[in-house]
Formats: structure tokens, C-alpha cells, sequence
């Protein structure tokens, strides 16, 4: 019983997605100087991510900041959702240059009071807190840990082609920080931290005025094949569909945008709104 407590209080690291309960900012840290601008330049989205940046996203008081994302790979949407949640709270600007993909584009993107693409940016989704398949791979999860058998990490999920959980036995002290923001407690079975996830994305989504289906919307009715061919990594909007999506406040860089530009176009579907 000690080890499955033990093994279940390690980090589940969920590969595109977060959870958050409350808008709570913690300011335990002394002013810094962030400048007017921040760029988070290509990597992996993880709690570190959201330790490094947390200073500069909640106490930096110029009126125009931009948060500039380069080249996202995307990454753990705990850390994701926090940030976004700070941006939004702090009226920071958000502009995309290159790929923003996953929990990029389906926390950062969509927290900023204006939204900047640049001419060839692609804004790629490929799944969220409501993917039908997500809280089986939980109740997998939990089933796993249960059993007492020693593991050293597991993932469900189709890596690159939806939203996906890693689970791993080490929690670091970046990882409790981020859950401690999100008032989420660690010691809570997974299936029971994805349904708070679920409902912590919708009042997220519902403060910032945008459909909670966004990250799923290309994977339901008439697309639902095209997301389970595994010939593309996500799909993609056009400008016409975020805004009916309630994604409002985007501005072009360049005067233009055309997302067919960016080399990672071809792995992407395009998916309208209705």
C-alpha cells in the first residue's frame, strides 16, 4: 500500500493539456525586469517553463507586453494552462512565430488580449480536456497504478496525432509549483484531477468568451475520420472560424496571413466552424 501511494503521488506529466480550479496568483517574488517583450523560443512547454516565466507574466507593469512564442513544440498543458491563465490575468499580448501547436495554441494563442500572427505562423490543434478518449486512458492509468507493479514511465495516446498523457514516478519541485497554483492537490487518484481539468479548461475558455470545444472541435462529426487516419498531426483554422470559435482581438503581423506557408502545413487538416 506505501509503494501504490507512493508511485501515485509521482507526477502524471499530461503531454498537451492542464488543469486549473482557480485564478489564484501566488506572488511570492520580488519585482524583475522583463522588458516589453518575452519570447519562449522552441522547446517543449514543462512546469519549468512556468517557473522561469512566472516572475515576468505577473509583475512586469508596462502597458503594452507582448509574449512572443517561436517555434512551440508544445508540451505539458499543466504548465500550459498556468501560463495562459497569467497572461490573461496581466493583459499580456500574445504574437505566434512559426508552429504553435497543442496546448501552444489551445492556452497560450488564445489567453492574449491581442493576438498577433505573423504571415506564415500555423496556429495546430489536435485535441483537449473534452478528446473522447482522454479520461479512458485515466481510468487506465489509475487501473495500472493500482495493480502495484513497478513501472517507470507509461503513455496512451497517439504521440504527434492527438492529445496524449506521459506518466513518470519523479515529481520535481517545478511540477508541485505549478499545482500548487492551480490549487490542485497531488495526492488525488488521475481520473479525479482530469474531471477537475475538464471543468477548470471550461471556466478558463468561459472568462476569455471562447467555445470550449475549440481543441476538439476537428476531431468530432465529418472530421472524426481524418483525426483517427494518422495521416496528419492536428488541424488548423482559418481566421473566420477562430472568431466564430469566440478566439477574438487577432491581428496580422504582416497585414496577411497564410498558414499554408509554414513547412508543417502538409501534416495538418483545415477545419471550418460551423
Amino acid at each position: 500500500m506505501k509503494k501504490y501511494l507512493k508511485i501515485l503521488a509521482g507526477l502524471v506529466a499530461i503531454a498537451i493539456l492542464g488543469l486549473a480550479c482557480d485564478f489564484v496568483l501566488y506572488l511570492r517574488y520580488q519585482p524583475v525586469d522583463c522588458g516589453d517583450r518575452y519570447t519562449l523560443t522552441g522547446g517543449r512547454i514543462v512546469s519549468e517553463t512556468f517557473v522561469q516565466t512566472r516572475k515576468c507574466l505577473a509583475r512586469f507593469k508596462a502597458e503594452k507586453k507582448t509574449f512572443v512564442v517561436k517555434d512551440s513544440e508544445g508540451g505539458d498543458g499543466f504548465a500550459a494552462l498556468a501560463m495562459g491563465i497569467l497572461l490573461h490575468q496581466h493583459n499580456w499580448d500574445v504574437e505566434v512565430v512559426g508552429v504553435c501547436p497543442s496546448s501552444c495554441a489551445n492556452w497560450l494563442f488564445t489567453a492574449g488580449k491581442t493576438k498577433y500572427l505573423t504571415s506564415d505562423s500555423l496556429l495546430l490543434f489536435h485535441g483537449g480536456p473534452r478528446q473522447k478518449n482522454m479520461l479512458e486512458f485515466m481510468e487506465k492509468l489509475d487501473h495500472d497504478l493500482a495493480s502495484g507493479t513497478p513501472v517507470d514511465s507509461m503513455k496512451f495516446g497517439r504521440e504527434g496525432k492527438e492529445g496524449n498523457v506521459t506518466w513518470g514516478p519523479h515529481r520535481s519541485a517545478a511540477d508541485d509549483e505549478v499545482l500548487e497554483f492551480l490549487s490542485i492537490n497531488k495526492d488525488l487518484p488521475v481520473v479525479e484531477k482530469w474531471r477537475q481539468f475538464m471543468q477548470a479548461s471550461d471556466k478558463f475558455y468561459q472568462e476569455l468568451g471562447i467555445n470550449p470545444l475549440l481543441p476538439e472541435y476537428g476531431q468530432m462529426g465529418g472530421y472524426e475520420p481524418s483525426y483517427k487516419s494518422d495521416k496528419y498531426g492536428g488541424f488548423v483554422y482559418s481566421l473566420d472560424s477562430l472568431r466564430k470559435l469566440g478566439v477574438r482581438n487577432i491581428e496580422l503581423k504582416d497585414g496577411e496571413w497564410h498558414p499554408e506557408r509554414n513547412p508543417a502545413y502538409p501534416d495538418v487538416y483545415e477545419v471550418t466552424y460551423p
